[in-house]
């Protein structure tokens, strides 16, 4: 079944479609934004960054989906949550601002 769902994910049309149905609201709005400002079709940014993921992601990922996936009803809906919290992780807001001395 996973396999299933990563290989989904990274078909830019299938991405969206799970997307979609799927992903919670907030993830959704957060990757419509990130599309929007890279100026791509929201399937082809799932796509790629799951690419990426599955080309470059750590044990450390996929023991979090697995675990995260272990003795759960809907093992699907959270396999795809995790794996696009991964490959769309929250923007890390930093305020610097300088003083004069």
């Amino acid at each position: 079944m996973l396999g299933q769902i990563l290989q989904g994910l990274t078909d830019a049309t299938t991405a969206e479609i799970t997307l979609a149905a799927v992903a919670s609201p907030a993830m959704r709005k957060q990757i419509a934004h990130s599309a929007a400002a890279a100026g791509v079709p929201t399937g082809a940014l799932i796509a790629g960054r799951l690419r990426h993921l599955l080309d470059h992601g750590g044990e450390e990922v996929w023991l979090d989906l697995l675990s995260a996936m272990a003795n759960t009803a809907n093992s699907g809906s959270v396999a795809v949550d995790r794996i696009l919290a991964h490959a769309f992780p929250d923007p890390v807001r930093v305020r610097i601002t300088r003083t004069t001395v």
